[in-house]
């Protein structure tokens, strides 16, 4: 065992290896590993979202494209999305469009999504009588904030998604597409990137339906129109932070440190990661402050 070891690691010395040889790019835990920035990095060992799994399609535009992969935590958390919601009455699919390259970097499509931790979301809809519609095929279809469809101008001589006019966008299951993001334990959200009125519109929704304060809280902080894009009114922009293990292969985060974050954020060893402790911290402040005038 001990030569075998010794071959592994080749050249370098202890000292040099706990130095630099378990740094960016050499030396993997045999997961996914996501490297760099969102908007600068690349990914190894990623992780092959399959497109025949329950409650997903790839729709053919982004088929085509084969922007598959992502950090193992991402890929799993769609699934859990997909699988969620269409267990739900109506079995509704989940429009996944793109992912990342296989190996990660730029692309023609995109600032972003070079680490595998960024992926596009379809929004779920359905027609104007609640019929669930399957995710469209040849393009994102943008909504207002009543969740009425309308028609961008053609790009390049390309023909609007045919089934745009038919569809609605669905405040319910787009709620429980963010809540099934939020519950997960295993993935740890920076960003969901979705225009303003449409942000509303699933808020006002999960207040309707009594969703946990908590969750209503955080679903408002990471939810956001960003400034410097498209609002993101015809799909979620979906931006994870790097596990603990990817940081020390090199994985970096930019943009802010959600305070929920940082008790977890800073410390070596393994992640115990628990978005209920998100609940726990607004319970002690609520219990510490009194009620919220404003509520």
């Amino acid at each position: 065992m001990r030569a075998s070891w010794g071959r592994r690691i080749g050249g370098c010395g202890v000292a040099a290896l706990l130095a630099g040889c378990a740094g960016s790019n050499h030396w993997t835990d045999g997961s996914s590993v996501s490297i760099g920035r969102a908007s600068t990095g690349g990914i190894r060992k990623p992780a092959e979202l399959d497109v025949r799994a329950l409650g997903l399609h790839v729709p053919r535009k982004w088929r085509a494209r084969g922007f598959r992969f992502g950090t193992d935590e991402l890929v799993d958390g769609i699934y859990r999305i997909a699988a969620q919601v269409s267990s739900r009455p109506g079995h509704a699919t989940l429009g996944v469009a793109d992912l990342s390259r296989r190996t990660g970097g730029p692309s023609q499509w995109h600032h972003s999504h070079h680490s595998g931790r960024d992926v596009d979301l379809l929004f779920y809809t359905t027609k104007a009588d609640g019929t669930s519609l399957p995710p469209p095929e040849d393009d994102m279809i943008p909504f207002d904030g009543d969740g009425r469809p309308w028609l961008r101008p053609p790009r390049d001589g390309t023909v609007p998604e045919p089934t745009w006019g038919e569809r609605r966008f669905d405040a319910g299951r787009n709620w429980w597409a963010v809540e099934s993001l939020l519950s997960n334990p295993s993935l740890r959200v920076q960003w969901i990137f979705i225009s303003e009125p449409l942000e509303r519109r699933l808020l006002d929704y999960a207040e309707t339906a009594s969703r946990p304060d908590w969750l209503v809280r955080y679903a408002e902080l990471v939810m956001l129109q960003p400034s410097d894009a498209a609002p993101h009114d015809d799909h979620f922009h979906v931006r994870v932070y790097c596990s603990r293990a990817d940081r020390a292969y090199g994985c970096e985060d930019s943009g802010p440190i959600w305070q929920h974050e940082k008790k977890v954020y800073k410390y070596p060893g393994p992640e115990h990661y628990d978005p209920l402790a998100w609940r726990v911290e607004r319970d002690d402040a609520s219990a510490a402050s009194g009620p919220d005038p404003a509520g």
